[in-house]
């Protein structure tokens, strides 16, 4: 009798601790989400309203950008919708360009994400299309595509801009890039792409040299097996996706609250052993995302100046930075600028530019839509700006822009056949 009591008592005390556990780990889940931090599983299984999705995409019923086998996604050629155009070779533009330039013109090549691009403006309005407008003695091709990383936007210009034979090349770079260039499948990244299902490549760094992984979907065969065995897919792909590898899965314990804060401890965890940004919000130097960044901009770099075409690094803000700015911090590329001017690059920060037209204007009057994209205002500043350094550099010579690329090549050592 006072054994089975001996165990009884040991069983509610056992439970008693229990029940005390999982009551400090409620409290400690509703402590966190009070400071933002709240349980937000990976799916490991795609829902049926985005098997219905993938499948409108396999069959084409996507107006202006589809899948590519290499790139991941790109803008179909010949496609339009109410605002925007794309001409025959896959440019933002409502002509098509002969690979040969005319001699009075100096050509330039923007490469980027949606900033290049012109998101939520019509070709007009895009700062490509007023820098031409605002000097007829520059072309500008806008190579520009959404949610591109820098990655893809390296590998489309190998891929379709050398050919163009661009005086100029501008790799455009917004500074919440420096995430995407460790994805693979974006509603691994973030839940606002959940509808963003093209996989891309991306690079790694072995022994401080690029390694490309590619695309591991580059069929509509590929995806078909995704929508029909989502779950092993989607692990396959996570294999070499940052966020995938740090992030929780959800799973059958969740209902238990220390399931869901040790899983929110073991991404906390994970984080700070491989940052992406440090605490005070700055980009983490000694990072994988950081080492990855610079090194792809450098190989951008070298590829621009061994085809003979001058290199400009344009960096885009984003509304973080707008905020940051607008409390007296720094910005959070500040160890890429200076990573850029330590290595001899030519930068523009459209930041400055932006602030120096109106430090006290409203953000709004600057951008649209949720994700800060430029206005038509916001890209005129830009084209302001671009055309400002490009005159000032002297860069409307074409003379003088072969020049400078010659120079390049001997100081930066990108071009191993140039004459010291």
């Amino acid at each position: 009798m006072i054994k089975h009591k001996s165990v009884l008592l040991s069983i509610l005390l056992a439970c008693l601790v229990y029940g005390s556990m999982e009551g400090i780990s409620y409290l400690g889940l509703h402590l966190l989400q009070g400071k933002g931090v709240s349980y937000q599983p990976l799916a490991s299984r795609l829902s049926q309203e985005q098997k219905q999705l993938i499948q409108r995409r396999l069959e084409d019923r996507v107006p202006l950008s589809g899948h590519h086998p290499v790139l991941g996604w790109a803008p179909k050629p010949h496609s339009h919708s109410k605002d925007v155009r794309i001409n025959s070779q896959g440019i933002r533009a409502d002509h098509d360009f002969a690979h040969s330039i005319h001699p009075e013109v100096v050509r330039v090549s923007a490469f980027g994400d949606s900033f290049t691009f012109g998101e939520e403006v019509a070709n007009e309005d895009t700062w490509e299309h007023q820098l031409e407008e605002q000097d007829p003695r520059i072309e500008v091709l806008n190579f520009g595509v959404g949610a591109y990383g820098l990655d893809q936007a390296y590998m489309l210009y190998r891929q379709d801009g050398i050919p163009f034979n661009s005086d100029i090349v501008l790799i455009g770079f917004m500074s919440e890039n420096i995430y995407r260039n460790l994805n693979v499948f974006r509603p691994f990244y973030h839940s606002s792409y959940a509808t963003n299902f093209y996989t891309k490549p991306r690079f790694l760094l072995e022994n401080d040299s690029l390694v490309l992984l590619n695309n591991p979907l580059t069929t509509t065969g590929d995806y078909w097996r995704l929508v029909r065995n989502d779950e092993a897919v989607l692990r396959e792909i996570g294999t070499h996706d940052y966020f995938y590898q740090i992030k929780y899965l959800a799973g059958p314990m969740d209902l238990l609250p220390s399931m869901r804060l040790l899983k929110i401890a073991t991404r906390s965890v994970k984080e700070r052993l491989n940052p992406v940004v440090t605490p005070e919000g700055s980009y983490a130097v000694h990072s994988e995302g950081f080492r990855l960044t610079t090194r792809l901009l450098e190989e951008f770099y070298c590829a621009a100046l061994r085809h003979e075409s001058l290199p400009v690094i344009v960096i885009f803000p984003d509304l973080g930075d707008f905020r940051r700015h607008r409390r007296h911090q720094g910005k959070r590329y500040e160890p890429l600028l200076e990573h850029v001017h330590k290595k001899g690059g030519r930068v523009v920060d459209i930041l400055d530019a932006l602030v120096a037209f109106d430090p006290a204007l409203p953000t709004d009057r600057l951008t649209v839509g949720k994700w800060g994209h430029f206005s038509r205002l916001g890209n005129s500043i830009v084209a302001t700006s671009m055309r400002n350094y490009m005159n000032n550099e002297e860069l409307v010579k074409r003379n003088h822009v072969k020049a400078l690329v010659r120079t390049a090549c001997t100081t930066t050592h990108c071009c191993p056949n140039s004459a010291p």
